[in-house]
């Protein structure tokens, strides 16, 4: 019999659980975060849920989804003080590991607020609600990516001095199930990429935050990669770190090269390039953007605020290849544009 792989990375199984007691830190919060696409139907997902840093019972949904071809978005925001018995979950959205580092189900029961891409852009009030239905299975498919350790092995900075957690890890995945919208229901076959992190979330403590990007990639063949890059205002670069999964399914540390930042808003054909390097190798492809949503910070608000601070979100999908495979790539980037520095430095 072949032994089960090993997915943990060396991270304690505890590290999948959410904290039982209240910690002592101001601030403190947990946060978990799904996001996937599926080509064949078009639907993409945003599914986060965290404890709120200054109301650590209390639990906050945030949902955003993106309907096939030219139908829009939805978005759903909620609070609810969440049983210790039932975490992670708020009032609509739960996530449940079923194995550590292996295995979760992610489901939501409730409504949301559709909008079209011309409304989002604009800023428009949240239209009306649509009934929404998630039954997803998730099966982890590389190693957990621990951004403490790739940050010590050939990354940048540090994750301890970070002002919105001081430990984070991240994992890609297959997800399989259904999806119902209003009167349609969808069959949901994608990747993703997952989040977990813990620590004090804003108090002005640790480095000032300017932008991130943070993407991931799983091949069919199960080769695969992640990045992430975060700076301050000014420019300098305080975490960052990247994987690479090879054809032999080993797990590589690797660096980022020139990460792809955010300088504009188009609904489709950005065209940013990915580049890692590690011992074995590098790696240079191109994403081409089909699928956007944009909020602005801290709210998640949707659509294009360019007021100050001008602190805005996007987030992506979109194919890119490697050698004769194609995967779907998730690319989240964010841009303090009334502070936005020319460029990033180490």
């Amino acid at each position: 019999m072949t032994a089960k792989r090993d997915l943990s990375n060396g991270l304690a199984v505890e590290k999948e659980s959410i904290v039982a007691e209240k910690p002592n830190e101001p601030f403190w919060s947990e946060n978990l975060l799904f996001a996937l696409y599926d080509p064949k139907s078009d639907l993409g997902f945003w599914l986060h849920l965290g404890s709120v840093p200054t109301e650590w019972g209390m639990w906050e949904d945030r949902v955003l989804v993106w309907l096939p071809g030219d139908q829009g978005v939805l978005s759903m925001w909620a609070n609810y003080y969440t049983p210790q018995d039932s975490k992670p979950a708020g009032a609509n959205l739960a996530f449940r590991c079923i194995e550590p580092f292996k295995r979760w189900k992610v489901t939501f029961d409730g409504f949301a607020h559709h909008n079209t891409n011309e409304e989002m852009a604009a800023r428009a009030p949240e239209g009306p609600r649509k009934r929404l239905v998630i039954d997803l299975d998730i099966e982890c498919a590389i190693p957990v990516w621990d951004a403490h350790t790739a940050a010590h092995s050939g990354g940048k900075g540090e994750m301890t001095t970070q002002n919105w957690a001081k430990e984070h890890y991240e994992q890609l995945y297959r997800a399989k199930g259904t999806v119902r919208v209003a009167d349609a229901t969808y069959v949901f076959d994608g990747t993703g990429w997952r989040d977990h992190s813990r620590g004090p979330r804003g108090g002005d403590k640790g480095e000032p935050f300017g932008g991130h990007v943070i993407a991931g990639c799983l091949f069919p063949s199960g080769r695969a990669w992640i990045f992430s890059t975060y700076w301050r205002p000014d420019g300098k670069i305080t975490l960052e770190g990247a994987c690479v999964v090879d054809k032999d399914g080993q797990f590589h540390h690797a660096q980022v090269l020139d990460p792809p930042r955010l300088t504009n808003f188009q609904l489709a054909g950005e065209q940013l390039a990915i580049r890692l390097k590690w011992a074995g190798g590098e790696l240079s492809q191109t994403m081409e953007t089909r699928r956007s949503i944009w909020t602005s910070l801290p709210a998640l608000a949707l659509g294009v605020d360019m007021r100050p601070p001008g602190q805005m979100y996007a987030l992506n999908f979109g194919p890119c290849s490697w050698d004769d495979e194609v995967g779907q790539v998730y690319i989240e980037r964010s841009e303090q544009f009334s502070h936005r520095p020319d460029r990033l430095w180490a």
